[in-house]
């Protein structure tokens, strides 16, 4: 297994990468989850990644956000190197770990949503959504207000601001949840099967909000087993089975797979 290493390809100048994993390989003890993945996402684009349950989908975005350490390979955000600088010793370019401080400056730029929803169930969805940039950011009580009720308006919730979570339905909580990450003003959305834990009548309301975020132009990377979303709203779908990446392309794959592993996925979930 290699060990972290700079990725030295960098695209020309105003038209760097909103991600780039290179050769990324992530073990949890005797267990090789991820195995070499590539993968480049383009600024305001959207990118779907599909893959039966235990293909590692979810353990690369935790890696990208830095919720996990990489065991090989390396991953920049917007050209920086994630997790790691460049230190100079005895004349030697080596990689040296960032602190928990610096970590946390990297992780600003990525806005998370999980597929629970996670929400304070002492607060309400104006208080889960200050609650971040007050306490993480430094932002002035004031202004988070302003902010979330700006987030949760532009989610479709400006007439639940004083509910409580125990008052919402879940796809009301997950839109809170994506009004939480939003409040932080990132650049980059990650979503880990955001619908996956909702009834069928409320995934639509999710994944509407998604549609316009995609339409302003929001980068994101889902990861997802809505392949009406995948096929409609994605610029790039990728398909992993086995900590691998199996098949990527444009949205044309999912009509026309050509990996048996692929085919074999879309028969079972089609």
């Amino acid at each position: 297994m290699t060990s972290p290493v700079e990725n030295t390809t960098h695209a020309p100048a105003g038209n760097t990468p909103a991600v780039v994993v290179k050769d990324v390989h992530k073990a949890f003890g005797a267990l090789h989850v991820l195995k070499g993945i590539n993968l480049t996402v383009m600024p305001g684009t959207v990118t779907a990644i599909l893959g039966p349950s235990g293909s590692g989908k979810s353990t690369l975005l935790r890696l990208i956000n830095q919720l996990e350490t990489l065991s090989g390979g390396s991953i920049e955000v917007e050209g920086e190197l994630v997790g790691y600088r460049h230190v100079q010793h005895n004349g030697e370019d080596r990689l040296q770990e960032l602190n928990e401080k610096e970590i946390a400056a990297q992780r600003a730029k990525l806005g998370m949503v999980f597929q629970r929803f996670n929400l304070f169930p002492h607060m309400t969805a104006l208080g889960n959504v200050m609650e971040a940039p007050v306490h993480v950011a430094g932002v002035s009580k004031a202004e988070a207000k302003q902010r979330a009720i700006t987030e949760l308006t532009r989610v479709g919730l400006a007439d639940r601001v004083d509910h409580y979570p125990a008052e919402l339905s879940g796809g009301q909580q997950q839109r809170v949840a994506i009004a939480r990450a939003l409040a932080m003003d990132p650049d980059i959305m990650l979503f880990d099967e955001p619908t996956s834990a909702l009834d069928p009548e409320l995934v639509g309301e999710v994944l509407g909000v998604m549609r316009d975020l995609a339409a302003a132009g929001m980068t994101m990377i889902v990861v997802t087993h809505e392949m009406g979303f995948a096929r409609e709203v994605a610029d790039q779908v990728v398909f992993m089975d086995g900590g691998v990446v199996v098949e990527s392309g444009t949205p044309d794959i999912i009509t026309h797979p050509s990996e048996s592993r692929f085919k074999d996925f879309l028969a079972h979930v089609l």
